[in-house]
């Protein structure tokens, strides 16, 4: 009996699961892992990107373009975006570091952009407001803030 009781609560779960999912796609989707300024990120189905303010569920649109976002990652009080877009054939990747959340995707307000290039970015770290960025080719960016990148 216990065997069965557990069977259809597993059952129900799978199903409410599904319906749940079903509709979160349709929805704006959360971009794990990243919060920034008391807030966090959700992109919606037409890749535009919102950060919402979590007390008061205030939202604002930091990213209204269509480019891919390749990563995303915390980085002092603010956060670095780095986008993937195809120009002329060749994949191309763009990096924006904005230290209050909005403006994500531009040099807009206070916006930054870190890097242009073609190498493929393969990790973002930031410790203690110092920002690493490696690359595939194993080159690194490297800054004393998030906002002071350079070249090795």
């Amino acid at each position: 009996m216990k065997k069965i009781g557990m069977s259809l609560i597993v059952v129900s779960q799978l199903c409410l699961g599904l319906v749940t999912s079903t509709t979160a796609i349709a929805a704006a989707k959360p971009i794990s892992g990243v919060s920034c300024n008391d807030g966090f990120f959700v992109r919606t189905p037409d890749k535009h990107i919102h950060w919402i303010n979590e007390e008061t569920e205030d939202h604002v649109e930091v990213y209204d373009q269509s480019d891919d976002i390749y990563a995303m990652a915390q980085c002092g009080t603010g956060v670095v975006t780095v986008f993937e877009k195809i120009i002329d054939g060749n994949q191309q990747y763009n990096a924006i570091y904005s230290p209050n959340c909005m403006d994500i995707g531009s040099e807009k307000g206070l916006s930054s952009q870190i890097y242009q290039g073609k190498e493929k970015i393969n990790r973002i770290d930031s410790k203690d407001g110092k920002l690493e960025i490696r690359f595939v080719n194993k080159t690194y960016l490297r800054g004393e803030s998030c906002d002071s990148v350079h070249a090795d």
